[in-house]
């Protein structure tokens, strides 16, 4: 990795930086199960992408949620 790229990676706030891994993986899990094979998105899946990208900013507030949680308790 660069250092302009290390250096921006520094400043994107944990929680940008979750949601977009998120919003990956939840994506990424549909093409590893072969449902979206070298697809592009269209007009008429928007419905799905927002709920996979709603699915993963839910996923993203717990894990923020349970990292604010561990911090409360000491980190343990």
């Amino acid at each position: 990795m660069s250092k302009s790229f290390k250096k921006l990676l520094k400043e994107i706030p944990l929680k940008t930086r979750l949601k977009v891994s998120n919003e990956m993986a939840f994506i990424n899990l549909i093409v590893e199960l072969g449902y979206r094979e070298d697809k592009m998105w269209t007009d008429d899946e928007n419905e799905l992408l927002a709920k996979l990208c709603g699915l993963a900013k839910e996923h993203t507030d717990s894990v923020l949620k349970e990292i604010e949680e561990w911090k409360k308790d000491g980190k343990p």
